[in-house]
């Protein structure tokens, strides 16, 4: 039947274990009270203030116990294993949470004693109550009382399991600033996985248009041109392991190893990405690039490279105008080439103009790609800290 359910529960008989925890520990407890009761009769006069003073010292030792952070990590992780809650305990070492875990622990101890006590002469109890009618041949109304005893106490089991769950989510369970903290880490960390998805976005999307165009030229001047088939064949090994390299980074950052966080690219390494795409690019930089802030430097290397990789991508091998002006306050960057004959536009289904986009607008900067005059543009304008030029 229903209200008989809770009582053939496993949870139920967990959470009552746990409260018989809280027993078992006042044994230690009782050493302390016993030592300093024996301390206070020595200078007490009475033995009304020698209760009073052994009472309250005791009280705030154990309650001092109960302050310390490990404490409170241990009364956690049993009452989130016997009671079911709290699913995650707070580290939070503010005074108000380590008070509350206090008060819990000196509350687990007394009621744990209760516990006990019960536990232990309840069934004798009851069962002398049962017998002692036909022992003795007394009257059987005290029986009858036992018979009623018997439920309150089993459910008074069930009641006080959950009423310790609840209490645990308060005293153990993460306090409101411990809650904030816990979502602003796992906004920080969305954010950085959204940074790696458009790192491996950007790194393995331009290798892979690289090696696409460059194994198409290579396969069409195969044989009137064995060298730059050569060259082609070179370019789309190099770039098959960067795009392996960016991959190890990026994989060994999410499993977060030290070995993998390596520097990134920077405009230091654009030479190295011109090289390797096989398109003809007519590079104008004005201004020193190498003092460039890194976020800056690495952002705008991402920048072009998805830039070259639409380029290969959308329109082919056409020539391609890249201007990087590094002037005091701002880095402006655009990239120009011929529409192509294929799609070179935003309706792709893909995420790399999204991505661009994002990855100004972080910087502050301005972003924009579009289609004038038969050619396609893509331009950045990201501002600089005073004194960079």
């Amino acid at each position: 039947m229903r209200p008989l359910r809770p009582l053939f529960t496993a949870l139920t008989w967990r959470r009552w274990t746990f409260l018989l925890l809280g027993g078992l520990l006042c044994a230690p407890a009782a050493v302390v009270v016993g030592f300093v009761g024996g301390t206070v009769q020595t200078f007490a006069r009475s033995p009304l203030l020698a209760a009073a003073l052994t009472f309250g010292v005791s009280l705030l030792l154990i309650s001092g116990l109960g302050l310390l952070p490990v404490v409170r990590r241990l009364e956690g992780a049993v009452a989130a294993e016997l009671l079911g809650a709290p699913a995650v305990v707070g580290d939070c070492a503010r005074w108000p949470a380590r008070l509350r875990a206090a008060v819990w622990f000196v509350a687990h101890l007394f009621f744990g004693a209760l516990a006990c006590v019960a536990t232990v002469f309840a069934p004798p109890v009851f069962i002398y109550g049962m017998i002692r009618p036909i022992l003795e041949g007394v009257a059987w109304w005290p029986s009858l009382i036992g018979v009623v005893l018997v439920p309150a106490f089993l459910y008074g089991i069930v009641f006080s399991g959950r009423i310790a769950a609840k209490v645990a989510e308060w005293a153990l369970g993460p306090s409101a600033q411990e809650r904030v903290e816990a979502a602003e880490r796992r906004a920080s960390v969305q954010v950085e996985r959204t940074r790696l998805a458009r790192e491996l976005h950007d790194s393995v999307g331009h290798a892979l248009s690289i090696v696409t165009v460059q194994s198409a030229a290579a396969e069409r001047v195969l044989d009137r041109d064995p060298d730059f088939a050569r060259q082609a064949l070179k370019a789309i090994g190099d770039s098959a392991r960067t795009a392996l390299e960016d991959l190890d980074h990026v994989l060994g950052l999410l499993r977060e190893e030290e070995s993998a966080r390596a520097p990134q690219r920077t405009l230091r390494d654009l030479d190295d990405l011109l090289a390797k795409t096989g398109l003809d690019i007519a590079v104008e930089c004005e201004g020193d690039l190498d003092r460039l802030p890194s976020a800056v430097s690495r952002e705008a290397y991402r920048i072009v490279q998805e830039g070259l990789t639409n380029v290969a991508k959308h329109a082919g091998r056409v020539p391609v105008e890249l201007r990087l002006a590094a002037r005091p306050g701002v880095l402006d960057l655009e990239l120009c080439n011929p529409m192509g004959a294929r799609t070179h536009g935003r309706d792709t289904g893909g995420r790399g103009l999204a991505g661009l986009s994002e990855r100004v607008g972080v910087l502050a900067g301005r972003f924009s790609a579009g289609a004038l005059d038969g050619r396609w543009r893509l331009s950045a304008s990201i501002p600089l800290p005073k004194g960079t030029s």
